[in-house]
């Protein structure tokens, strides 16, 4: 055949998703999960929306931009990404979330602009496809992993509720962090959010437990992945996410809550954020330690 080219003929010898992705995942968590957050609240509380109003363009901004950022220098041609949008097949995961993330821009640009003008109308009229873009822009990486067929430990149902897990976690935690650092008087509403991201870390924590316990009965590829995990090479890397992603939150922002020192809440937000890219780096690199055959 004229013009057929050898592009893979042997097994990959390293870890090709590596940190470039794991903060793709990290970033677009905060990103997707402060929108959603900050559409829920701005609804539950019109009286006090103007913070939100504010954050909400400003931490999808910064967030979807080093998503952005991180996924166009791992691409092994960079300068060809523009192909997924004039050449696009909508049959991969790829290009539905290259699509949908493309319109959770557009959304946060209509939000910002909405923020300096003052017009809120405007913004009201996009929370609703907003709310759907976000959420599809925070599972669409779930979608990707599902089709890694050969790494039984990313079934598409689980790392699906671990990314909106994530994103309710990671969005809780970043407006936890700059109210208390900000001072911001609404402790109703901070109340509320150490909830959400006690009960998103221990949703999450136990559905990191589960994949441990019964991975076994999965599969031996998973089972191996997680000794990788547990007792392996990730292990220290794996057990300090766990710790600081939800041991250390639960704790401090449950003591916030209880004592209204909130100060607390402030040094569990950033254990949570660190946490959470170690977790999700390890979780990454784990399946990619094993031989396919």
């Amino acid at each position: 055949m004229l013009g057929a080219e050898v592009t893979f003929d042997v097994a990959l010898p390293k870890v090709v998703w590596g940190w470039l992705v794991s903060t793709n995942m990290w970033a677009k968590s905060i990103a997707t999960g402060s929108f959603l957050l900050g559409l829920y609240f701005i609804k539950k509380y019109p009286e006090k929306d103007a913070f939100f109003r504010k954050w909400v363009p400003i931490l999808g901004l910064i967030f979807i931009g080093i998503t952005l950022l991180v996924t166009v220098l791992d691409l092994h041609h960079m300068f060809r990404f523009w192909k997924i949008f004039v050449f696009a097949h909508f049959t991969s995961a790829v290009t539905l979330g290259a699509w949908v993330v493309s319109g959770f821009v557009i959304v946060l640009l209509i939000s910002f602009w909405s923020w300096i003008t003052g017009n809120k109308k405007l913004f009201d009229k996009v929370m609703i496809p907003g709310f759907i873009i976000a959420f599809f822009s925070t599972i669409y990486t779930a979608g990707i992993m599902g089709e890694s067929t050969a790494r039984e430990l990313w079934v598409f149902p689980a790392e699906m509720i671990q990314m909106l897990l994530s994103a309710t976690l990671a969005g809780s935690a970043v407006y936890l962090l700059i109210m208390t650092i900000y001072k911001v008087e609404m402790e109703e509403v901070k109340r509320e959010l150490g909830y959400i991201l006690i009960g998103s870390a221990f949703l999450s924590g136990m559905m990191y437990l589960g994949e441990i316990l019964f991975a076994r009965m999965h599969s031996e590829f998973s089972h191996r992945a997680v000794e990788i995990l547990t007792f392996g090479s990730l292990a220290p890397m794996f057990w300090l996410g766990i710790f600081l992603t939800f041991i250390i939150p639960i704790v401090l922002v449950g003591i916030a809550n209880e004592k209204k020192k909130y100060e607390y809440a402030l040094l569990g937000s950033i254990s949570a954020l660190v946490g959470l890219w170690l977790v999700k780096h390890s979780w990454l690199l784990a399946p990619q330690m094993l031989p396919l055959s």
